[in-house]
């Protein structure tokens, strides 16, 4: 069907590439649009629209209002080409949709077709927007050849210079539904900007008594040591006694992780991979998995990538 929409917000120039080649009409773009598309078929410069798209509270993604069958559409076309995207909140005439990080890199990947963009463009507005889009116009206008350059300056300013070891860091461990849990804070053990790594040292748990997966209770002087790697769909957890006996091993099943100033952040995928103190390797949750996928937070393709990173993640643990 055709859909006129109408967009604002971070994710305006890559949406507005995306809804044009599909054949929809883009309506009422603001001025920075219009230089950017000029006379493209399909940009219409005043006209009634079905659907408003605008940014998430959080700028994580976007929500998306208007006439039924024209969200209905809307949404769609974004899960159909994204995979990973996330949605919640559906109602009549409404949706609000996350953006993970590979949802992003093809947002990026869009934005860059029409003008130069920084790798890590979406993520990296989130955190400073107009100095993002001030630095891109100041170089990437003579010299889009510097985009990947840009870009890793861009992110080691903003992020990874901040990141000193003993900081501690916050965790924030998004549901499906969009809950929020924040685990106990890491402190930084080790930073690699290179291969975009952290590990730290988690002593202060939150929550329940007992180790997730694992069922072994927690006890003072316990901690854990997280390795986390950007681009990855795991993280482990690797848990100690205060004397340094192994515990077990818990790894968390998730959307590769977007690294923040002051925190981590990822969208939890439920499946989980777990190693008892006897070497006994066992996938958990699968049926949470399956269960989120039925609600609709989630596609078919995401829930497969899921089951799919959980069972290589547990045959190279038995491997090990």
């Amino acid at each position: 069907m055709s859909v006129a929409v109408k967009i604002r917000g971070i994710y305006a120039t890559a949406l507005t590439r995306l809804f044009l080649d599909q054949g929809m009409k883009v309506v009422s773009p603001s001025d920075m649009i219009m230089r950017r598309f000029g006379k493209a078929k399909g940009l219409v410069l005043v006209g009634a629209h079905d659907v408003e798209i605008r940014d998430s509270e959080d700028k994580e993604g976007i929500r998306i209002e208007g006439e039924i069958d024209g969200v209905e559409e809307i949404t769609r076309v974004l899960r159909d080409r994204f995979f990973d995207t996330i949605c919640r909140n559906k109602t009549t005439g409404s949706a609000e949709l996350e953006f993970p990080f590979a949802a992003k890199a093809a947002l990026d990947d869009l934005r860059n077709g029409v003008l130069p963009t920084v790798p890590r463009h979406h993520h990296l507005r989130i955190i400073a927007s107009d100095a993002v889009n001030l630095l891109e116009e100041r170089t990437l206008t003579r010299h889009p050849e510097e985009r990947e350059a840009l870009g890793l300056n861009i992110e080691k300013s903003l992020v990874w210079d901040r990141f000193q070891e003993g900081k501690e860091i916050q965790i924030q461990h998004v549901k499906l539904d969009g809950r929020v849990i924040f685990l106990s804070e890491g402190e930084i053990l080790e930073k690699e900007f290179g291969q975009k790594r952290l590990v730290l040292r988690r002593s202060r748990f939150k929550g329940r008594s007992k180790y997730d997966g694992l069922g072994i209770e927690k006890r003072e002087g316990d901690y854990a040591i997280s390795d986390i790697q950007e681009g990855e769909w795991y993280y482990r957890h690797t848990y100690y006694q205060k004397d340094g006996t192994l515990i077990g091993r818990y790894l968390n099943i998730n959307t590769p992780v977007e690294f923040y100033p002051d925190r981590i952040r990822y969208v939890d995928l439920e499946i989980d991979v777990v190693q008892m103190p006897d070497g006994r390797v066992i996938v958990t949750d699968q049926e949470d998995l399956e269960r989120q996928f039925q609600t609709g937070y989630l596609g078919k393709e995401l829930e497969e990538r899921a089951k799919k990173e959980a069972g290589q993640r547990a045959e190279r643990l038995r491997e090990a």
